[in-house]
């Protein structure tokens, strides 16, 4: 996992609270840096950008990617850096929420060493699906991107990698979910 320096660090973890519909300004994050750290925050970007822990999806708003956030979470377990100044409750509930999703993915894996089934597997995945439809049918547009329902899948219960992918491609062969690309996106839908 990479090993962030304190301005990296606190790089993300702003960039993650002070967020507005999960984008955010450069110069909103290099705000919140201490003076001295704020020399560091370009230099900080770029490599934070090379190595996909930031993206840019709109012009100048960044996002904190999946990998960005994993990242983010492990680096503040083992950080030495402690805050001398008072943050706002962004910062407080961001890392709260870090706290929070750590200890749940250690209860999740006490609980639960072994994979699940694949009819496990299609129940549950089958329930998010049209969860998700429900939501976007509400916002007007359905547009289910296999990339993001996997990973909101995966966040949500306790799969491998490889066995996420086996699976997701079991649904796509035996029919159950169909599966088109469309501007380098795989859009799905529910067969059923």
């Amino acid at each position: 996992m990479n090993q962030l320096s304190t301005v990296q660090l606190l790089y993300l973890l702003y960039a993650k609270a002070y967020s507005d519909r999960d984008t955010v300004t450069k110069g909103v994050v290099k705000s919140y840096l201490s003076k001295e750290l704020q020399k560091e925050a370009e230099q900080s970007y770029e490599v934070l950008f090379q190595q996909k822990l930031i993206e840019s999806p709109k012009k100048n708003r960044i996002s904190v990617t999946p990998l960005g956030m994993k990242v983010l979470a492990a680096n503040l377990q083992t950080t030495k850096y402690r805050f001398d100044s008072v943050k706002g409750p962004r910062v407080i509930n961001t890392l709260l929420e870090y706290i929070q999703q750590t200890d749940s993915h250690f209860h999740r894996s006490l609980a639960s060493d072994e994979e699940m089934d694949f009819d496990t597997y299609v129940e549950k995945f089958k329930a998010l699906y049209f969860e998700e439809r429900k939501r976007q049918e509400i916002l007007g547009v359905v547009a289910i991107h296999s990339r993001d329902i996997c990973q909101k899948f995966q966040e949500n219960h306790p799969i491998s990698q490889s066995q996420l992918d086996k699976y997701f491609d079991k649904l796509k062969s035996t029919g159950k979910v169909f599966a088109i690309t469309e501007k380098h996106e795989e859009l799905i839908q529910w067969a059923e």
